[in-house]
């Protein structure tokens, strides 16, 4: 593929599969996915096929197989897996195989990012503070792998 060309693949993809689903502040899904594109700073394509589509596998019906079929790289679709929490995986076990991935490690810590910020929630409840303590310390953790 050319320069651009799969990433501009991806962004049709992940639209197109996250169309109709919101966030919990109520909010089109697919902006998170761009928020945490762009929370990446990267000018790898990789990393940003990685950032756009990294719920895909999770969230929508989309799989490994259909991204390969569009001539997604394998970096992009290994970095998407290791950021998949798969049925009956611990939460330490996800941890884990996202550490082992420096693309999802970075990746992760945008979208990390992202769902830390309360101002995409309609109200904070404890609930909520106790997740994002959970995520900033993921974050920390992920931020001493990258050392």
């Amino acid at each position: 593929m050319k320069k651009g060309e799969m990433l501009a693949s991806m962004l049709i993809i992940a639209t197109s599969a996250h169309n109709g689903q919101f966030d919990r502040g109520g909010a089109p899904y697919i902006l998170h996915c761009l928020k945490v594109m762009h929370y990446t700073k990267s000018d790898d394509e990789e990393i940003l096929c990685i950032a756009v589509g990294h719920d895909l596998f999770e969230d929508t019906k989309v799989t490994h197989a259909d991204l390969r079929e569009a001539g997604v790289s394998d970096r992009v679709i290994s970095g998407i897996l290791a950021m998949t929490k798969m049925p009956g995986e611990t939460y330490d076990e996800y941890k884990a195989k996202v550490k082992g991935n420096k693309d999802s490690t970075l990746v992760k810590m945008a979208d990390l990012r992202h769902n830390s910020d309360i101002r995409r929630l309609k109200g904070v409840a404890d609930k909520d503070i106790d997740r994002i303590a959970k995520y900033m310390k993921f974050f920390t953790e992920l931020q001493e792998s990258l050392k």
